[in-house]
């Protein structure tokens, strides 16, 4: 009888451990991704472990999307957003929502207002003239320097060496694995690109 309830249990901790397992070895099902000329992209792909996503980008800077993920419970979960210049909106089922926000009224002011204020009229003033006597320029004295001639030593040229850039060297280093094999498409334009992949 034991046998019967941990052979039970060990299949069941197996097949809990395949469909909620590490999401970072869950396989990529499909991916798609594009830049348009209006500045306008997205992007979206979809996994085995159920996680789903997808987000676009407007011209504005806006942006909406959406993704989905299984949580402990099995229960798949959505959230749909929003975000740009009112700030970032979510929505979902087993998301609470915010009571509406009630804004208090501003009080009234209780004063009385004080009378204008006129200020006297303002005399004008006269300043008092005064008599300009001539201005006396003294005679200016040349003054001519010796001069030196400088001789600056001789200078040798050197030509600068130039080395072309190496655009062959391996910047990143090849995959040890590619995984998961799919079908991969790629289609560019002047101004923006598409991209398609999808699991064999």
């Amino acid at each position: 009888m034991y046998r019967i309830l941990a052979l039970f249990v060990l299949v069941g901790a197996t097949l809990g451990q395949q469909q909620y397992g590490d999401p970072r070895h869950a396989a990529i099902l499909s991916e798609q991704r594009y830049l348009s000329g209006d500045g306008s992209f997205g992007a979206q792909y979809t996994q085995e472990d159920g996680v789903q996503f997808k987000e676009e980008s407007l011209p504005d800077g806006s942006r909406r999307g959406s993704y989905s993920y299984v949580d402990p419970s099995g229960q798949k979960r959505t959230v749909s957003y929003t975000a740009g210049k009112h700030g970032f909106h979510a929505e979902g089922d087993h998301i609470p929502q915010a009571p509406p926000t009630v804004l208090p009224q501003a009080p009234q002011p209780q004063y009385t207002p004080l009378p204008q204020y006129n200020p006297p009229p303002q005399q004008q003033y006269n300043p008092p003239q005064q008599h300009h006597q001539p201005q006396y320029n003294p005679p200016q004295q040349q003054y001519n320097p010796p001069q030196q001639q400088y001789n600056p030593p001789p200078q040798q040229y050197q030509q600068p060496t130039y080395e072309p850039p190496n655009y062959y060297q391996q910047t990143t280093p090849a995959p040890h694995r590619f995984y998961p094999p799919g079908k991969l498409s790629l289609n560019r334009s002047p101004d923006g690109f598409s991209y398609t992949f999808n699991k064999v």
